[in-house]
C-alpha cells in the first residue's frame, strides 16, 4: 500500500568493470588503430592486463610488433591476418612468428598476390586445434596447392571456409563443424563436392563460383541431403550445371544461380523448369520479380523457399523483345497459381494480338494476383491483357487484382498516357 512518504529508488551499479571480462575483452576488435588500444591500456591497470591478453589480432606487417602482441597475448586464441598491399614478400622472421604460433591460430586470413604466400601455407603442417575462420584469396597466381597435411589434417573445429584461387586436397572428412563454405576459381568436379558436402552436415551457407571444369561425372542418382541449408549461390561461365541435380535442397533454402550467356536462347528457359523440378519444396509461390535489360533476371519466392536466376547476355546482337516475350511466357510451366504479387522491369513486347502476346500469357492463369507493378514497361500490353473487351472469350484476367502499379517510359505521349488512364479506370 502506497503511504504518501516520498521514497527515493536506488538504481543497481551499471559499473563498466562489472562487466564480465570475456565480455569487455571484445572492445579490442572494434578499435581503428593501435594507438587507440594504446590508450585504453592506459585507463587503469585492470583494463590493461585484460586488452594486453586479448591483444591477438595480427597484420604481420611489421614483425617486430608482431612478436610483441605474441608476447602479451600470452595463451590467448590468435586473429592473424596478412594481406600485404602489391606483391609483397613476408619477411623471413615473421614467416617463423606465424608459423611457430600457428596452433593458437582461431582466424587465419591470406589473401594477396605475395610470391610467398604458397611458401607461408607449407609451413602450416602443424595442428591449428582452436582455427574456426581460413580464409586464403591469392591473387595474380597459378592455383595455389593446399595440401591435405596443412594443420596435420585436423579441421574438426573450423566453421566457416573460404578458398579463392585456390587447389585443394583438404582433409574434407574432418569438417563436421562448418557452416560456410566459399569456394572461388578453383578446379573442383561434382564428385568432389558432393563428397566434400557428405561430410559437413551443418553447411548452412555454399558458394560456388567459376570452378566446374566437368559438370557431368557424378552418378545420375546419387543425391546429397543439406539438412541446414539456408543458401546455396553458384556462378559460372557455363550455363548449366548440374550439381542441383544431385542435391536435397531443405525448405526455406535460397537457390541463387548467375551465368553469361549470347544467341537467340537464354538458358533462363531451361533452368526454370528443371530445377523447380528438383526444388520440389518451391511449390507455393507468392511472389514473382522478373527484369531484363543487359540480361533477363527471375526470383521466385514463397514460403517455403526461393530462387533467383540471372543470366547476362555478352551478345548485344541478340533481339531483346524476341527474348523477353520467351521467357515471360516461360513463366507458364511455374506453378503460379498461388502468385499474389508480380513485378517486371524493363520489358518491351513485340507487337502482337492480345491472347498471344506474353502479358496475356502470363497473366491469365494468375487467379490469386492482387499486386501488379510495372516499372518501365510497355504498360499497353499489359493493360489489354486485363480488358475482357479485348480477348475473344472475353475472360476476365486477375480478377482479385488490387494494386495496378505503373512507372510510365518517358518517350510515352500525354494522349498514351491519357488512354492508359482510361483503361486503368475501366
Amino acid at each position: 500500500m502506497w503511504s504518501g512518504r516520498s521514497r527515493t529508488l536506488s538504481r543497481p551499479s551499471t559499473s563498466i568493470n562489472q562487466v564480465p571480462p570475456e565480455v569487455f575483452s571484445l572492445i579490442s576488435d572494434y578499435r581503428e588503430t593501435d594507438e587507440e588500444l594504446i590508450r585504453l591500456t592506459h585507463v587503469c591497470h585492470g583494463w590493461r592486463g585484460i586488452l594486453i591478453l586479448r591483444a591477438s589480432s595480427l597484420d604481420c606487417r611489421d614483425p617486430d610488433k608482431t612478436g610483441v602482441y605474441i608476447q602479451r597475448s600470452r595463451g590467448s586464441p590468435l586473429e592473424i591476418y596478412f594481406a600485404p598491399r602489391g606483391r609483397t614478400c613476408l619477411p623471413h622472421n615473421a614467416l617463423l612468428l606465424l608459423s611457430k604460433n600457428i596452433n593458437r591460430s582461431k582466424a587465419l586470413t591470406l589473401a594477396g598476390c605475395s610470391p610467398n604466400i604458397p611458401e607461408l601455407i607449407k609451413r602450416f603442417g602443424s595442428p591449428a586445434p582452436l582455427l574456426e575462420n581460413l580464409f586464403i584469396d591469392v591473387i595474380d597466381l597459378d592455383l595455389t596447392a593446399v595440401e591435405s597435411t596443412i594443420f596435420g589434417g585436423n579441421l574438426s573445429l573450423l566453421r566457416e571456409l573460404r578458398l579463392w584461387g585456390v587447389l585443394t586436397t583438404l582433409p574434407w572428412k574432418n569438417m563436421s563443424n562448418l557452416t560456410t563454405l566459399d569456394l572461388r576459381w578453383g578446379s573442383y568436379d561434382n564428385t568432389q563436392l558432393l563428397n566434400f558436402f557428405e561430410h559437413t552436415p551443418l553447411l548452412r551457407k555454399i558458394a560456388l563460383a567459376n570452378m566446374f571444369p566437368d559438370p557431368s561425372n557424378a552418378p545420375a542418382k546419387r543425391v546429397v541431403s543439406l539438412p541446414h541449408l539456408t543458401s546455396l549461390e553458384i556462378t559460372d561461365k557455363l550455363a548449366h550445371s548440374i550439381l542441383l541435380n544431385h542435391l536435397h535442397i531443405p525448405t526455406g533454402a535460397l537457390v541463387t544461380l548467375r551465368f553469361t550467356f549470347d544467341g537467340e536462347r537464354s538458358p533462363i528457359l531451361d533452368y526454370l523448369p528443371r530445377f523447380l523440378d528438383n526444388l520440389q519444396n518451391i511449390s507455393h509461390i507468392t511472389s514473382i520479380n522478373v527484369r531484363f535489360g543487359s540480361g533477363v533476371a527471375i526470383r521466385v519466392n514463397g514460403p517455403s523457399g526461393g530462387l533467383y536466376v540471372f543470366g547476362h547476355q555478352d551478345d548485344s546482337r541478340v533481339p531483346l523483345p524476341m527474348l523477353g516475350h520467351q521467357i515471360l511466357r516461360s513463366l507458364n510451366k511455374l506453378p503460379i497459381l498461388t502468385t499474389e504479387r508480380l513485378a517486371i522491369s524493363l520489358y518491351h513486347t513485340p507487337a502482337q494480338k492480345t491472347e498471344a502476346s506474353g502479358p496475356y500469357q502470363v497473366l491469365l492463369p494468375m487467379s490469386n494476383l492482387r499486386v501488379l507493378t510495372l516499372s518501365y514497361c510497355d504498360s499497353v500490353s499489359f493493360l489489354l491483357a486485363l480488358n475482357p473487351s479485348q480477348n475473344t472469350s472475353n475472360a476476365v484476367v486477375c480478377p482479385k487484382l488490387e494494386e495496378l502499379v505503373l512507372y510510365i517510359l518517358e518517350q510515352q505521349g500525354e494522349s498514351e498516357i491519357e488512354g492508359l488512364l482510361e483503361m486503368v479506370m475501366e
